[in-house]
C-alpha cells in the first residue's frame, strides 16, 4: 500500500502532466509555431513527461502525440483555408 507521501507526490506529478499537457495545447492552438517549432514542442513535451513518467512512453505514443498532432493539423488547415480567401 502507497504512503501518505507517495500519493502526494503522485498527485503534484499528475497537476504537473496536466499543467504541462494544456500549456502544449494551447500554443499550438495560439502561438504561431513553425511546423518545425510545433514538433520540436512536442517532443520538449514527451521529454518532460518521461520525466514524470519514466514507464508511459506507450501512453504518451498512444494519446498525447496524436492530441498535439491533431491540433497542429487543424491549424494547418485553418492557415490554408485563410491563404484560399485571400487568393
Amino acid at each position: 500500500m502507497a504512503t501518505r507521501q507517495e500519493i502526494i507526490e503522485e498527485q503534484i506529478s499528475m497537476i504537473r502532466l496536466r499543467l504541462l499537457v494544456d500549456l502544449t495545447t494551447y500554443r499550438l492552438r495560439d502561438a504561431s509555431l513553425s511546423r518545425q517549432e510545433a514538433l520540436a514542442l512536442i517532443g520538449r513535451t514527451r521529454e518532460h513527461i518521461l520525466s514524470l513518467f519514466p514507464d508511459k512512453d506507450g501512453v504518451f505514443e498512444l494519446v498525447l502525440r496524436p492530441r498535439f498532432l491533431r491540433i497542429l493539423n487543424q491549424q494547418a488547415l485553418a492557415e490554408w483555408g485563410r491563404a484560399d480567401a485571400v487568393n
